[in-house]
Parts: C-alpha cells; structure tokens; sequence
C-alpha cells in the first residue's frame, strides 16, 4: 500500500514471492527422440484414424504390382478391381485405379489396434537396447576415477593440483632460435582439447532425408492399336512403324571327309 509518508526509495520490507516459472521446464523429464520406425508406424495409425479412407493419393498411388516394389502387407490387393498393390501404398488412400477403399470399417480398427501393438513392442524394444547401452558403457568404464572425482583421503588442494599438473591443463613453452638474429625467442601456449562432433545428429540427418521413391505410372486409357490397312500380299509387315531389318538365317557348315 502507498501512502504519503512512503518513499519509493526505501526498499519494502514485504518478501518477494519466488520466480515459479523457473522450475516449470525441469519438471516434465525430458523424454528421448523418437526412432524412424516409431515415426513411421505413428504416422500409418494417424493417418487411418483421421482419415476417411476415400481419399485419392496425391502422388498417384503405384500401378508396378509388387514388381518393382515390395508387396504391402497392410493392403496387399483391392478387393474391388484386383488391383495389386505395392508398399508405396498407403493403407488410408483408396485405390488408385477404381478409388474405392481398401479397408472395411472392421479393417481399418483391427489395423489400428495392430499398429499400437507394434508400436508398444517397438517403444518396449528400443527402451532395452537402451538401457543394455548404458550399462554395457558402465562396464566399460569400470573402477577410473573421473577428472573432477576425488579420493575420500585427499584434500581439495591435493585435488586441484592435480588436476593442475594433467598435461592437458598444463601450459607448454617452445623455446626457438631466430636464424637471423641470433636471438631465442620463447612462446608459451595451451592446449585444448579437440571436440569431436555428434555422430548421432548426423544419423538423423541421414535418416530425415528420404530419397522419393520411383512410381509407376497408371496405363493409358486407351488401348493402343494399328490405324494402317493391312496388306493381304504381306501379313506380316510391320504397320506400327519403325525400322525393320530383315536377318537371314545363319548358313549350315558343311564338313568334308
């Protein structure tokens, strides 16, 4: 409360109520990155949960049937026109050719239910290698005592010079001689060690960037056929055009006795 006899020069005597916000990021651990096979997995159950199953793909789906590609295994074929499909096929997108959808409303909840199972596996599997790596990386590093770690017997001094007297916290001295002048020159330098970058990041960029993979496109609509007349002399001419060479058949080898 301000009165007339405050002065805003004299500090209040009331107690400042401490910053809450500070400890608001620490809070919620940080959990890890996911893997590219979580991703993808998360984004196969998205996709069929909010999506109506009629949608066209707007790449234009891939008519190789598993020829160029590997066979689906959510929707190997379309139900309706027999259509193979590929892996490119995406289990929301109705079928490139007839546009109907793949899945029946019974289908696409036994997928979904499919998907969070492998999901969980995934999640449970990559959670034990992890843990597997971490102890195997204690294993390995075994009874060596850290740089700033400090033996129950020795002093905070004691500590400290040793660490001092490391040779990657010593300062090193070059004494060299001037061909010139005569003269010894000595320089003084530290060494720092040198940081190696993450090999990890570079993974994930490895990983983030997909190659588009090669599509076959639908066949035509028409079917092609010859517009020429056809000579009853010569039923075997080629009338699509292009050049014909005709290749006589290879003489015999005749052997004298």
């Amino acid at each position: 409360m301000h009165t007339a006899w405050t002065s805003d020069r004299i500090p209040s005597s009331r107690p400042k109520q401490p910053a809450q916000s500070q400890g608001k990021g620490k809070q919620k651990a940080q959990e890890p990155p996911k893997s590219k096979e979580v991703r993808r997995l998360e984004h196969l159950r998205d996709g069929l949960r909010y999506a109506t199953g009629r949608e066209r793909d707007p790449k234009g789906g891939c008519f190789c049937q598993a020829r160029m590609h590997t066979l689906s295994t959510y929707t190997p074929i379309c139900r309706n026109c027999g259509l193979i499909l590929c892996e490119l096929q995406q289990p929301r997108y109705a079928c490139p050719h007839c546009a109907s959808p793949l899945l029946t409303p019974e289908a696409r909840r036994a997928l979904e239910a499919r998907l969070d199972t492998q999901i969980d596996e995934t999640l449970a599997k990559e959670e034990e290698e992890r843990q597997q790596a971490v102890e195997q990386a204690r294993a390995a590093a075994g009874a060596f005592p850290t740089l700033s770690a400090r033996a129950p017997g020795l002093s905070p001094s004691s500590t400290s010079d040793a660490l001092a007297a490391h040779p990657t916290n010593q300062t090193h001295k070059v004494l060299s001689l001037n061909s010139k002048t005569k003269k010894v020159t000595v320089a003084s330098f530290h060494s720092s060690p040198v940081v190696s970058r993450s090999a990890s990041r570079e993974r994930n960029l490895k990983d983030n960037a997909k190659p588009d993979e090669k599509r076959v496109p639908p066949p035509p609509a028409e079917v092609p056929f010859v517009k020429g007349h056809r000579d009853s002399g010569r039923p075997w001419a080629n009338l699509r055009g292009g050049a014909v060479t005709y290749v006589p058949p290879p003489k015999p080898i005749t052997t004298h006795i």
